[in-house]
């Protein structure tokens, strides 16, 4: 699997574009900048399969539908963050210019669940906390933790949906995860769970 980070927009939000050998690929969280995402892609030549979504905030969906029209991918998000692509109030999108009824949902995702694209398979982890519907996908050595798990810290939890007990739950069920993954998050700079457990005081570190 190769990994394309393209940060978008002015919350510099991660967009994850996910591909095998084959080319098939997927998008985690296009939350910005649609044509610089398409452009990226037509450039690899690849053929994106699915549009993965950690949690509904507009800072991550805001390119959903240009990738959705442009390459025919099925949307996928959590049951539970459903409800935040159609409400501006709750995807915090209201001062944004962006049409909520323009998204359309393909796949409404559960934990256990599994996307499968050409020759990769991404579980889905329910991490939630951050937003009620929040999920982290484990694919290969990697997990796309959303705003779920950060360098150091964790995901805001003071937002509509948002838990600080949830968020701590979520944590810990990935630092019980065996072994250790690469940790691509929602902003700012990659890490690994290892590195995660030891420093992140968010994760148990130091208790």
């Amino acid at each position: 699997m190769e990994i394309l980070v393209i940060p978008v927009g002015y919350l510099q939000e991660n967009c994850y574009i996910a591909y095998d050998e084959d080319k098939v690929a997927v998008v985690i969280d296009p939350g910005d900048e649609g044509q610089k995402l398409v452009e990226a892609i037509r450039n690899r030549g690849l053929d994106v399969r699915y549009i993965l979504l950690t949690h509904g905030h507009f800072d991550h969906t805001g390119a959903v539908m240009e990738i959705k029209n442009e390459f025919g991918a099925k949307l996928c998000v959590s049951g539970e963050d459903a409800e935040m692509l159609t409400d501006p109030q709750l995807s915090l999108a209201m001062r944004q210019r962006w049409k909520p009824e323009d998204i359309s949902i393909d796949l409404l995702l559960s934990d256990g669940d599994v996307i499968e694209a050409g020759k990769m398979r991404f579980e889905v982890i329910a991490t939630p906390g951050h937003s009620k519907g929040s999920v982290t996908y484990r694919c290969e050595n990697v997990l796309f933790t959303g705003d779920t798990l950060f360098q150091g810290d964790c995901g805001r939890t003071d937002l509509y949906g948002g838990s600080y007990e949830q968020i701590k739950a979520s944590l810990r069920r990935l630092a019980d995860l065996e072994g250790d993954y690469q940790v691509l998050p929602g902003h700012g700079p990659d890490s690994t769970l290892e590195e995660e457990r030891l420093h992140n005081i968010y994760m148990g570190a130091g208790v």
